[in-house]
């Protein structure tokens, strides 16, 4: 079964069925995975069909959501056997630093500067040798505020993490 999730950087294998392409009649499988990166890899004969990624192919690839897809080859004939989602987390061993906020959370905190740099200043707009600064309304990043807290907060109900999902454990 393929993997949902890996580390940039980890190795992987896995296996899959497909008894209707046989490799004793010619066929291959490859598994197509694309996204803000993208990585081929063919399986070796057999079956079931084996897949091994390894640290050096999957180290370089960027962080992000991926959709898959593993195809029967042979010749000039292909079909689709399966495809879905996957997603590749940061490698911390190679990066220098890492923000594990998600999207709404960085944004989020980046309103809430907004709306606290703007309580002393009050100043809507303002102009200088022609040319002109027009802020955000209050009123519109406050509605912004309220949408993103609420992004946050179902991100925390999930138990959502740029690392997988965190199970806490009390001792």
């Amino acid at each position: 079964m393929e993997p949902k999730t890996l580390h940039a950087g980890d190795s992987v294998t896995w296996a899959r069925e497909a008894p209707a392409y046989p490799s004793a009649d010619g066929w291959s499988l490859c598994f197509a995975l694309r996204g803000p990166g993208s990585l081929d890899v063919f399986s070796t004969d057999g079956e079931p069909y084996q897949f091994r990624m390894t640290s050096s192919q999957t180290q370089p690839l960027p962080p992000g959501p991926y959709h898959w897809a593993c195809y029967a080859i042979r010749d000039d004939d292909r079909a689709t056997l399966a495809s879905g989602r996957m997603e590749i987390l940061a490698d911390l061993l190679q990066a220098e630093t890492f923000d594990g906020r998600s999207h709404a959370r960085r944004t989020l905190d980046l309103i809430e500067a907004a709306i606290e740099k703007r309580i002393p200043k009050d100043q809507q707009g303002y102009e200088i040798d022609g040319m002109k600064l027009e802020r955000i309304p209050i009123e519109r990043l406050e509605a912004l505020r309220t949408r993103y807290r609420r992004e946050v907060a179902a991100e925390r109900r999930k138990g959502q993490s740029p690392f997988g999902r965190i199970s806490r454990v009390r001792m």
